[in-house]
């Protein structure tokens, strides 16, 4: 008798777990169901926004000069809204997206939205820049959702205005200790073209540093810092160190249609009021060229303005 209990006893416990199995399936179709559909349905609404996105016209209407950090834009940056006639749409969502802060030498953007006004108009106020960058400032149809499919589309419907803020070296002026290397490594001169490209922006109280021998070359920067400082203290608002070397002699191409160059660039910047080393970078640049005095001032050319600009926008 105690066999037969035990048996039927055990009946009960194998019947729930066979038809506990069934149950849990059910469960995870329907679970399954459920994120199809909502892909489907985030799918076709995402067709139907990039749909709607043909009736919209964004044109940029103003876009203020560039300007020096700590000074404002002189103007508002504006974009019209408008329907595939051109007739003005109101109260339609847009995305700005514009420059905020700088890290660690890197542009960090920042993104608001905004509603266009009953006659089509987004207007942006930004604040006074504090930073010097050369970037762009974006208005787009405000997005629906994340998708590749989407952002694309809006990417195309996307105006930008130039968010130019020159640093202060525009006002303070520098002097610089920048010296061109031959194709032996050589040192030959202080560089004439980033000199020259400084000017060409209007810095005029910019210079060659006292303290510019070939013997000072291979200093640390704040020797040179405070050799020039004991002379010059700090009339100059930056040293500007550096050295522009060939990567490689010149090489003829193997066409046999001229030569071919390349220039490398290592440039810092210390501010002449505390010694403080504010900025660093690499640059490198390749020109062709006819023959060997044209390829060599073609590349000079290059990567002396480059050099300008990231001072400017970048310091």
């Amino acid at each position: 008798m105690k066999r037969i209990i035990t048996n039927f006893a055990l009946l009960p416990l194998v019947f729930a777990a066979c038809t506990s199995v069934p149950s849990s399936n059910h469960a995870e179709e329907k679970d399954s169901k459920i994120v199809v559909d909502s892909k489907v349905e985030e799918n076709s609404l995402d067709k139907e926004f990039i749909k709607s996105l043909e009736n919209v016209n964004l044109k940029l209407t103003t876009s203020p000069k560039q300007t020096v950090t700590g000074t404002a834009f002189n103007s508002v940056f504006s974009v019209f809204v408008s329907d595939k006639d051109g007739a003005p749409l109101a109260s339609y969502p847009v995305t700005i997206t514009y420059p905020s802060e700088k890290v660690d030498g890197k542009v960090v953007f920042a993104s608001t939205n905004i509603l266009s006004d009953e006659k089509g108009m987004c207007t942006f106020t930004a604040e006074k820049p504090v930073f010097a960058c050369n970037e762009k400032l974006t208005f787009a149809p405000a997005a629906a959702s994340e998708s590749s499919e989407v952002l694309e589309a809006i990417a195309k419907k996307a105006v930008s205005a130039d968010w130019k803020v020159k640093s202060d070296i525009t006002r303070k002026g520098a002097v610089l200790f920048v010296w061109e290397f031959n194709e032996k490594n050589r040192p030959t001169r202080n560089s004439y073209e980033v000199l020259s490209k400084l000017k060409g922006y209007g810095i005029w109280n910019v210079g060659n540093a006292p303290i510019n021998e070939t013997t000072d070359i291979g200093k640390s920067l704040q020797i040179l810092y405070k050799e020039n400082y004991e002379i010059i203290e700090d009339q100059y608002g930056y040293l500007i160190c550096g050295t522009i070397k060939f990567s490689q002699p010149v090489t003829a191409l193997e066409s046999g249609n001229g030569y071919c160059c390349t220039l490398v660039a290592e440039i810092s910047a210390v501010n002449m009021k505390n010694g403080k080393v504010v900025y660093t970078n690499k640059f490198e640049q390749y020109a062709e060229g006819s023959n060997w005095n044209n390829v060599t001032q073609i590349c000079k050319d290059k990567i002396s303005k480059t050099i300008a600009d990231s001072l400017v926008f970048g310091l």
